[in-house]
C-alpha cells in the first residue's frame, strides 16, 4: 500500500481514505482535504485541519489529548 504525509502532522500513513487514522495526531485521513478549505470542517474529523495543526503544535491530538511519544 502507498503512504502519503498526514496532513496535520507530516507522519507517512496508508493512503487508504476513510480508514487511515494518523498513530500521532488521530487525524482520520479522507483522501478529499484539498476539497476543503484549512479552516472548513469535515464530517469525519469534526473539527477545521487548521485547529487540528494548533492542537498538534501544542502537544495535543485532535481529541485535545497529549500526542504519546
Amino acid at each position: 500500500m502507498e503512504k502519503v504525509k498526514c496532513p496535520i502532522c507530516d507522519t507517512l500513513i496508508d493512503d487508504n481514505p476513510y480508514d487511515t487514522v494518523c498513530p500521532v495526531c488521530e487525524w482520520t485521513y479522507t483522501g478529499a482535504e484539498c476539497v476543503y478549505e484549512e479552516n472548513e470542517k469535515d464530517d469525519f474529523n469534526l473539527i477545521s485541519r487548521a485547529e487540528a495543526k494548533a492542537n498538534y503544535k501544542n502537544g495535543l491530538t485532535k481529541y485535545k489529548k497529549p500526542i504519546k511519544k
